[in-house]
């Protein structure tokens, strides 16, 4: 791809620095915070926060906000992630200044995940985890999955399942703890195309068809309006794009007082999708339930 002649020297002014390269190079792979950079490049925040601004105006980092904490990470798509890339392939993977640098990344990736962890609620344990990826694998034997969104990522076990077979892949959840959790299990398998963002399932921040698939992980149950959630996921996936859902049984028939299957295929009705599957899952530890619903074309999704 070729750059206008001042967007070029504005991208090669800010990389041309050493360690502005090093920031990029270790933003290419996870999404990090200044104080985090400080710490694995051993500058100060103000040397770090002057280097990520030079980056940032020249169009080749995207900066954003959780609470009280600020991350940067270079773009998943569009111009600026190729101008990026590019600048970064002139490297080489073995330079001993950059594996260092990522050493030092994944250690404090580690320590971010490890404070998180203790607030979570626990993840799928094995049996279930099992039971789940055999069936959501089985759904894109025939089928890509292209762009994805996990709804309530929480460690983002779905994402490392599917992220390689997405072209872009975005995790959302309220809680920044377990986005923090997510970050270390997605970017420490080395999937750095995805993007977690703190979000919320009644609200989603994206626009009319932009998502091939969704997944949504045993959210419903608790949730005071499933109607509302499943219309705004309708709202954002393509024609014929599809839905995921997990549910847990027993929980969504504490909540419902009906059978969770014909709810699961009424809800989905109502918020514009075809019902295309509903596996049960009964493991020694839980009964789950997996439904497929498909966006139909002319849906009008009911809140």
């Amino acid at each position: 791809m070729s750059l206008p002649f001042l967007s070029a020297v504005s991208a090669l002014r800010a990389a041309g620095e050493p360690s502005r390269l090093r920031l990029l190079a270790l933003l290419a792979r996870a999404e990090l915070t200044v104080g985090e950079l400080c710490e694995i490049v051993g500058q100060s925040q103000p040397r770090v926060s002057r280097h990520l601004k030079v980056l940032s105006s020249a169009g080749l980092l995207n900066r954003f906000r959780e609470e009280h904490w600020v991350y940067y990470r270079v773009p998943t798509t569009g111009e600026s992630s190729e101008v990026a890339r590019q600048l970064l392939s002139l490297m080489a993977e073995d330079d001993p200044v950059l594996q260092r640098d990522r050493v030092r990344m994944d250690a404090v990736i580690a320590e971010r995940a490890r404070r998180a962890s203790n607030q979570l609620r626990p993840d799928v344990d094995l049996p279930n985890r099992i039971a789940i990826e055999t069936l959501v694998v089985r759904e894109f034997v025939d089928k890509p999955v292209g762009v994805l969104l996990d709804i309530g990522t929480g460690s983002g076990y779905l994402l490392e399942l599917l992220a390689p077979r997405a072209t872009r892949a975005i995790g959302i959840d309220i809680s920044t703890d377990a986005l923090r959790l997510a970050r270390t299990n997605v970017h420490g398998a080395g999937l750095s195309h995805c993007e977690l963002q703190q979000g919320n399932m009644y609200d989603l921040p994206f626009a009319e068809a932009t998502f091939d698939t969704v997944t949504l992980d045993r959210l419903l149950a608790a949730a005071d309006r499933p109607l509302v959630a499943l219309a705004e996921i309708a709202r954002t996936l393509k024609a014929e794009g599809r839905l995921i859902l997990i549910e847990d049984f027993d929980a969504l028939h504490e909540a419902v007082h009906a059978n969770p299957i014909n709810v699961l295929r009424e809800w989905l009705v109502r918020s514009g999708f075809a019902c295309t599957r509903i596996h049960p899952i009964d493991t020694e530890t839980a009964h789950l339930i997996v439904a497929v619903g498909e966006r139909v074309a002319s849906a009008v999704a009911a809140a």
